[in-house]
C-alpha cells in the first residue's frame, strides 16, 4: 500500500434514488505536492479515468485547445503517433478523448474495470506532461498552408464552422460584453480561425510549461473502483519522482465583471444564416460565486421553471401567444467563476437589418476579433422600411432601441410583484416534479461525463474552483462534493416561502446590471468570409518567394504521406495483457417471456410480452411498440407529426361514459358537463398529472427510442415509452394511452405542433451538416427525385412538375419531404383558423388523417406488437404476468372505448366547439371477447423464433449502374461535408422462420461476416485508425467516421468539417488502395489490432448494458431473440470466433467497392460553402478527375424539395 498519499477528506454524492446508496467520495493528497486523487465509487461495469487542469487563456489563438490536440501526437517516453489510442483500446476501453472548456481541459478514458484504468494511467500522464510538441505535428494537427495557399489543419477545420454558428457567436459576444480582458471568459479557448493562423509552436510550448504540472492536475476516478484502488496508486508511485518535483501550483483567480457597464443600451452583431427574417435577443448577468452552492441551485430551479414551463410568464409573454415575438427561450446559469446567467430569445422576427451597410462592418469586426463599432445605426436606417400593417401588437416596436429589454424587465418585475405570490403553489409543484425527474435521471446515469450534472463534471468544477474562483483560491484545500446534497438541497429550497424566490429574482436579475445583445441574420456573411479566404489564398500563392514555396511543398509532402501508427512490435508485445473481462461488474437482470398472440382481450395489438427484473435499477419502465404494418400510405407523412403530438402538452376530449374510469385509474380531474357527451381536460391538468407520476415519457417511430430522426425507420412500429416508480406503472401507462387515444389533436394543437416542427426542420436545413445523411437517404430510396434521376441525365427537376406521386415510407419521413409537408400543413391549418371555407376543409382533412392513425392503432388490425415492462426488483413469473395483463387490459379498455364513441368525437378548435364533426371511414369491426384472463392463466415461455414487426421498404434502395456523386453548396457552411453510402444487404440474428433450434443455429456462426465487419469498422474508427489518420492526420478534416448501418441497409463513411473535401476523398481512396495490397494489409492489420477491436467492442456492449439495458432487451425481441441474454450469447460466440482472415474477407467484399469500377454502386455527396474564388465547373472538374468513374453533378439543395399539397 502506498504511503505517498494520505486521505484528506471523505464525503458523499446523493444517488437520486432511495433504493440506491449514496456514492462515496474519497480525496487523497500527495505527501509533499498539491496533486490530488479523487475517488468516487459508483457500481457498474465502467471506470472513468479523468485528468483535469485549469487552462485559462488571454487571447483568441486557442492555445488550450491546440495543446489538447497536441497531447495525442506522442510523448517523450512513448514517441509514437497513436500509441495512447492503442493502449486505451487494448485495455477494454474507448480511445482517450479530451474536451477544452472556457476555463479547463479534461482528458478522459473510459474502460471496463480498474485494472484497465491502471494500465492506461502512466501512458496518459506521460502524454499530458511530456507531449511531443513539434513543428511537423503542429502543421497537421493545428495549422499549415499548402503549396497552393490553402489553409489546412485539424484545429482550424474544427473551428472554422464553429465561429459562424448562431449559438457560438451569441456566447462569444455576451462574454466579451460581460467580462474584462483579464478574464479567461472574455476569450475563445478553442480559438478563432483568423487568430489560429498566427499561433506558433513556441507559444504552445510556453503555455504547456506554465499550466501543465502535477500541482495543477487533479486525477478523478469515477466508477467501480475500490475505496483506495491499489493498482492506481501503484502506478502513481512509479511516477512519484516527477510528482514530487512538480512546479508550484498556479492559481489565477478570475476578476469579477466590471460594475460599470458600457452606456450603449445594446450591441448589435450578425451571424451567418440563409433565412434573414429571424434572429436572437440575448441578455446576461453576473451570477453567484461558486462557493454559494445553495443560491446556484436555487437559481437553477427558478430558471428551469421560467424558461421551460409553458405556464411561465416568460413563455406566455414571448412565445406562447397568437403572434410570438420569439420562437424559443433559453434560460440557464453557466458554472463559471462567478456564474454566468444567460437569457436568450431565439427566432425573434427581425426585418431587413442586413440591408444597411453597418451590418457588413459589424460582421467584419467580429471576424477580426474586435469589440464592434463605436456607434450603431438608428432603427430606421438599420432595419429599413417595415410594413407596420402586416405586424401585430408589440411586434411593431421590437426593433426600437431597448424595447425588448424593457419587455424583459417588465415581465420579470411582474413575476416578482404578482405572479409568484398568486401562483406559488403551481411553481412549487413544478419544482418538485423537476427534482423527482432530475433525481431519476441522475440515478439512471450518474456517470454521464458529458453532462454538466454528471459526477465527472461536478468534481472537475470543484477542482478548478480551487485555482480560478477568488474565494476558493484562498482555501487550504479544495472543497470537493460541493453539490453532494443536490437533491436534498432542492427539496429544502422548494419548502422556502414565496418571498425567498421573489428576493432571489430581484437581487440577481432586477437589481444588477445586464448586458443586451441583438444578433441579426446575414445571408451574405458566410459568402463574404469565403470570398475573403479565397482572396487571401490567392495572395499567399502569388506573394510566396521560391524559398517559401519550397518550404510549403515540404510541409504539404510531409502531411500528404500516409500517416499511420508505426509502433514497433516489441513495444506492443510489452503491453500488459488485456484485463480479464469476467471480473467486470455487470447489472443483474432476469426476463419473463409470454406469448400474447392468443390473448382474448379485445383491441390488444400485442403478440409478445416481456417483463424484465433489474435489481438495483432506479425506476420501473414500460415500452410498447404498436404495429404500423398495413397503415394507409397517405398517412405515413403524418407519423412524425403524430409522435410530436404525443409529446406535446395537449388537453383531452374524453367520452363522459368513461370519465369515472379515468378518475379511478388516473389522477385526472375529469368533470362531465351536464347534457354533453364529451368532457374536456385542459393541457395544464394533463401536464400536471403526467408530471406527478412519470419521470419521463416519449414517443418515436421505429422500435428503438433513441432512433428518432427522419429517414431512420428500421421497424414498422410506433413506440411509447415511460419511466416511473413501480407502484405508478398502471397509472402512468393509462395516462399515456389516454393521451394517445383522446388527446385534443384538433386544429389549434395541430397547427402549433406542425409550426414548431417546421421550425425544427428549418433549423436542421440551416445547420448544413445534419441534412447530409437525410440527403443521401432521400436520393437512395426509390422516388421521382432519387439518384437515378441524377445518374441518367443532366439533373432537371422541371421534368417532374405537375406529377402526383405517392412517396415510399422512408421518403415520407425524410427531411426533404417533411419540410414542405409541414409547411403545407401549417399553412392550411393557419388559414383554417381564420375561417376560410376551403382551407377549413383542408384543415379537417389534416385532423381526419391524425384520427385515422388513431383508428389504425386502436383497431389492432395487426396483432404482432410488443409490451415490455421492467422493474427495479425481483419478480416471479406470476407477478410478471399480473403486471403484463394489467397494462394490456388498460389498453383494451380505452381502445374499445375510443371505437365505441368514434362517431361522436369532434375535431374542435376550442374545447366545446361541436359544430364540426368527422367520421373515420373503413374502420374494421372488432370481435369482442367477454372472457377475462386470470392472473395465473397461460403462463408460458416465449419461443426464440417469435418475431414482431416487418422490415420497412425504405431498405430497398435504387440500383445504380455505377457510382454517382452529388455536389451541393450551402451559404451557411465555412467547411465542407463529405459522405458516401454503399447498399449493404446483410441479414443478421437467428433465422426466425427456421425449425432449427437457436443453439444449433449458433453453432454454425451464421453472422460471421456481420461481426467481422463490426470489428473492422471498430479498427478503422480508432483515433489512430488508418482512415482517420489518412484524413484527419493530414489536417484535411476534423471528423471522420465509418458506419455499418445494418438496420438501415447501408455502409457509410462520413467526413465533417473538411477544409479540403477533394483531398479528403482522395485520402479515403488511397487508404483503400493501400490496404488492398496484401503486404500492406499484413503490415497494418495484426493480432494486436484485432484484440484491441474486440476490447473496444466489448466496452460498447457492456456500456449499453449499463445505460440502456431495458431498451436493448426490447430491441433484441425485434431481431428474433427471446431476450438480451440470448442476444449476448449470440454476439459473444461470434466475436470470439472472428480471425484475421474474416476481417480481410469483409474488407475485400464490402469496402473495396469504393475503389472498384465493376463492383460499386456507391452514392457520394459533397456539401461545400458557396465558392466565390473557384468557378463551379472547375470544382466539378476536379471532383470528376478521379480514377473510379464517379460522375459528380451539381444539384441545388432546394431542387430536391418536392411540392406537397395537403
Amino acid at each position: 500500500m502506498s504511503d505517498n498519499y494520505t486521505l484528506e477528506r471523505e464525503s458523499l454524492y446523493e444517488s437520486g434514488s432511495a433504493g440506491i446508496s449514496p456514492y462515496p467520495v474519497s480525496v487523497y493528497k500527495h505527501r509533499t505536492a498539491e496533486f490530488r486523487v479523487v475517488v468516487c465509487q459508483v457500481p457498474g461495469p465502467r471506470c472513468h479515468l479523468v485528468m483535469c487542469l485549469p487552462t485559462p487563456c488571454t487571447d483568441h489563438k486557442g492555445k488550450p485547445h491546440t495543446l489538447e490536440h497536441m497531447v495525442f501526437c506522442g510523448s517523450k517516453k512513448f514517441p509514437y503517433l497513436g500509441y495512447i489510442d492503442a493502449v486505451a483500446s487494448h485495455n477494454l476501453g474507448q480511445p482517450m478523448n479530451a474536451t477544452t472548456h472556457c476555463d479547463m481541459t479534461v482528458y478522459k478514458f473510459t474502460g471496463l474495470g480498474q485494472e484497465a484504468a491502471a494500465n492506461v494511467l502512466p501512458v496518459a500522464f506521460d502524454h499530458i506532461m511530456n507531449p511531443l510538441i513539434e513543428d511537423d505535428n503542429f502543421a497537421t494537427e493545428v495549422y499549415h498552408v499548402d503549396q497552393d495557399g490553402r489553409q489546412q489543419g485539424v484545429v482550424l477545420s474544427e473551428m472554422s464552422d464553429f465561429a459562424f454558428k448562431e449559438s457560438s457567436v451569441r456566447s462569444h459576444w455576451l462574454r466579451q460584453m460581460m467580462y474584462p480582458s483579464s478574464s479567461t471568459y472574455a476569450w475563445e479557448s478553442g480559438g478563432l480561425p483568423e487568430c489560429i493562423e498566427t499561433l506558433t509552436t513556441a507559444e504552445v510550448l510556453e503555455y504547456h510549461r506554465k499550466f501543465y504540472n502535477y500541482n495543477n492536475l487533479t486525477l478523478i476516478l469515477v466508477g467501480s473502483y475500490d475505496k483506495r484502488p491499489t493498482a492506481i496508486f501503484d502506478a502513481l508511485d512509479a511516477l512519484d519522482g516527477e510528482i514530487s518535483l512538480a512546479s508550484p501550483v498556479v492559481k489565477s483567480p478570475m476578476p469579477p465583471p466590471p460594475q460599470r457597464r458600457k452606456e450603449k443600451p445594446r450591441e448589435n452583431h450578425t451571424f451567418a444564416s440563409e433565412k434573414v427574417d429571424t434572429g436572437t435577443m440575448a441578455f446576461a448577468w453576473e451570477g453567484p460565486p461558486a462557493e454559494d452552492v445553495e443560491t446556484r441551485i436555487a437559481f437553477e430551479m427558478i430558471v428551469d421553471y421560467l424558461g421551460n414551463d409553458t405556464a411561465s410568464p416568460l413563455r406566455k409573454r414571448f412565445t406562447n401567444r397568437p403572434v410570438p415575438i420569439a420562437g424559443n427561450i433559453e434560460f440557464e446559469i453557466v458554472p463559471f467563476f462567478p456564474a454566468f446567467i444567460e437569457l436568450s430569445f431565439t427566432e425573434v422576427p427581425f426585418e431587413g437589418y442586413i440591408s444597411h451597410a453597418a451590418a457588413a462592418a459589424v460582421a467584419t469586426s467580429y471576424c477580426r476579433g474586435t469589440n464592434g463599432l463605436d456607434s450603431y445605426p438608428s432603427p430606421t436606417d438599420a432595419f429599413g422600411p417595415v410594413d407596420l400593417a402586416k405586424l401585430h401588437d408589440d411586434v411593431t416596436n421590437l426593433l426600437a432601441p431597448n424595447y425588448y429589454r424593457r419587455q424583459v424587465v417588465s415581465t420579470l418585475t411582474h413575476i416578482v410583484d404578482r405572479w409568484l405570490p398568486d401562483n406559488w403553489s403551481e411553481v412549487r409543484r413544478y419544482m418538485d416534479m423537476r427534482t423527482d425527474s432530475l433525481a431519476s435521471a441522475f440515478a439512471q446515469n450518474a456517470m454521464n461525463e458529458r453532462g454538466a450534472d454528471g459526477l465527472v463534471m461536478m468534481i472537475a468544477r470543484d477542482a478548478v474552483a480551487y485555482h480560478l474562483s477568488p474565494a476558493s483560491a484562498c482555501l487550504p484545500q479544495p472543497e470537493f462534493a460541493s453539490r453532494g446534497r443536490l437533491f436534498s438541497v432542492r427539496q429544502e429550497l422548494a419548502q422556502r416561502g414565496c418571498s425567498f424566490w421573489q428576493s432571489l429574482i430581484q437581487k440577481w436579475l432586477l437589481d444588477r446590471p445586464m448586458v443586451h445583445l441583438a444578433l441579426h441574420p446575414d445571408a451574405k456573411i458566410g459568402i463574404t468570409a469565403e470570398a475573403e479566404r479565397i482572396l487571401i489564398q490567392q495572395y499567399r500563392t502569388e506573394s510566396m518567394s521560391p524559398e517559401e514555396q519550397a518550404a510549403a511543398q515540404r510541409r504539404a509532402k510531409a502531411a500528404s504521406e500516409m500517416p499511420r501508427s508505426v509502433i514497433p512490435q516489441e513495444v506492443l508485445d510489452a503491453l500488459p495483457p488485456v484485463p480479464d473481462i469476467s471480473k467486470v461488474q455487470l447489472p443483474k437482470f432476469c426476463g419473463h417471456n409470454f406469448d400474447l398472440s392468443s390473448s382474448e382481450l379485445a383491441q390488444a395489438p400485442f403478440a409478445i410480452g416481456r417483463v424484465l427484473a433489474v435489481p438495483g435499477a432506479s425506476e420501473a419502465k414500460f415500452q410498447i411498440s404498436l404495429p404500423l404494418a398495413g397503415l394507409a400510405s397517405d398517412l405515413r407523412p403524418y407519423l412524425p407529426l403524430f409522435t410530436k403530438l404525443l409529446r406535446a402538452q395537449t388537453g383531452l376530449i374524453v367520452p363522459c361514459a368513461i370519465a369515472g374510469k379515468i378518475r379511478e385509474t388516473t389522477c385526472l380531474p375529469v368533470v362531465e358537463p351536464a347534457g354533453m357527451p364529451l368532457a374536456y381536460v385542459n393541457s395544464d391538468q394533463v401536464n400536471r398529472a403526467c408530471g406527478s407520476v412519470l419521470n419521463k415519457y416519449d414517443a418515436c417511430i421505429g422500435a428503438y427510442i433513441y432512433h428518432d430522426f427522419p429517414g431512420n425507420w428500421p421497424d414498422e412500429a410506433l413506440t411509447l415509452y415511460g419511466s416511473m416508480k413501480s407502484e405508478d406503472l398502471n397509472h402512468s401507462f393509462a395516462l399515456l394511452v389516454i393521451k394517445l387515444l383522446f388527446g385534443d389533436f384538433g386544429v389549434d394543437t395541430l397547427h402549433n405542433t406542425a409550426a414548431e416542427q417546421e421550425k425544427v426542420q428549418l433549423r436542421t436545413r440551416a445547420a448544413g451538416s445534419p441534412p447530409l445523411i437525410d440527403t443521401l437517404a432521400w436520393l437512395r430510396m426509390p422516388g421521382p427525385l432519387d439518384a437515378r434521376a441524377i445518374e441518367g441525365s443532366v439533373y432537371n427537376s422541371d421534368e417532374l412538375a405537375g406529377r402526383t406521386v405517392q412517396e415510399t415510407l422512408g421518403r415520407a419521413v425524410n427531411h426533404f419531404f417533411q419540410l414542405p409537408f409541414l409547411s403545407a400543413v401549417t399553412k392550411s391549418l393557419g388559414v383554417a383558423l381564420n375561417g376560410d371555407g376551403l382551407a377549413t376543409a383542408q384543415g379537417c382533412r389534416v385532423v381526419n388523417a391524425v384520427e385515422r392513425i388513431r383508428a389504425h392503432l386502436a383497431s389492432s388490425i395487426i396483432s404482432n406488437g410488443l409490451v415490455h415492462i421492467s422493474f427495479p426488483k425481483e419478480v416471479n413469473t406470476i407477478e410478471a404476468r399480473k403486471a403484463l395483463d394489467g397494462v394490456v387490459e388498460i389498453w383494451s379498455f380505452y381502445a374499445g372505448a375510443w371505437l365505441e364513441n368514434l362517431p361522436h368525437t369532434p375535431a374542435p378548435s376550442s374545447p366545446y366547439d361541436t359544430s364540426v364533426y368527422y367520421r373515420v371511414e373503413n374502420v374494421p369491426s372488432i370481435r369482442r371477447h367477454k372472457k377475462q384472463r386470470t392472473e395465473t392463466e397461460d403462463v408460458v415461455n416465449l419461443a426464440s423464433n417469435q418475431v414482431l414487426g416487418a422490415p420497412c421498404e425504405s431498405r430497398d434502395y435504387v440500383p445504380l449502374k455505377s457510382s454517382v456523386g452529388v455536389h451541393m453548396t450551402l451559404a451557411t457552411l465555412q467547411t465542407s461535408y463529405v459522405g458516401v453510402q454503399i447498399p449493404l444487404a446483410m441479414k443478421y440474428g437467428p433465422d426466425v422462420g427456421s425449425k432449427v433450434p437457436f443453439e444449433k443455429q449458433l453453432e454454425k456462426l451464421p453472422d460471421r461476416e456481420v461481426y467481422a465487419l463490426q470489428l473492422l469498422t471498430t479498427m478503422l474508427n480508432r483515433t489512430g485508425g488508418l482512415i482517420k489518420n489518412a484524413i484527419r492526420g493530414r489536417g484535411y478534416a476534423y471528423g471522420v467516421g465509418v458506419h455499418p448501418r445494418l438496420d438501415e441497409g447501408y455502409f457509410a463513411v462520413y467526413i465533417s468539417h473538411a477544409v479540403d473535401p477533394i483531398k479528403s476523398l482522395q485520402a479515403l481512396w488511397e487508404t483503400m488502395h493501400f490496404l488492398q495490397a496484401e503486404d500492406s494489409w499484413n503490415e497494418t492489420v495484426n493480432e494486436f489490432e484485432l484484440n484491441a477491436a474486440c476490447s473496444m467492442y466489448s466496452l460498447r456492449r457492456y456500456t449499453d448494458l449499463s445505460d440502456m439495458l431495458e431498451f436493448d432487451d426490447a430491441r433484441s425481441l425485434f431481431h428474433g431473440y427471446s431476450g438480451l441474454e440470448q442476444r449476448m450469447r449470440w454476439i459473444k460466440k461470434h466475436v470470439e470466433a472472428i480471425c484475421l482472415e474474416d476481417i480481410r474477407h469483409v474488407f475485400l467484399k464490402y469496402l473495396i467497392p469504393l475503389i472498384s469500377k465493376e463492383m460499386t454502386s456507391a452514392l457520394y455527396l459533397v456539401a461545400t460553402p458557396q465558392y466565390t474564388g473557384e468557378p463551379e465547373l472547375d470544382f466539378l472538374a476536379r471532383l470528376n478527375n478521379n480514377a473510379y468513374g464517379i460522375d459528380f453533378k451539381s444539384v441545388n439543395i432546394s431542387a430536391l424539395d418536392p411540392i406537397v399539397h395537403v
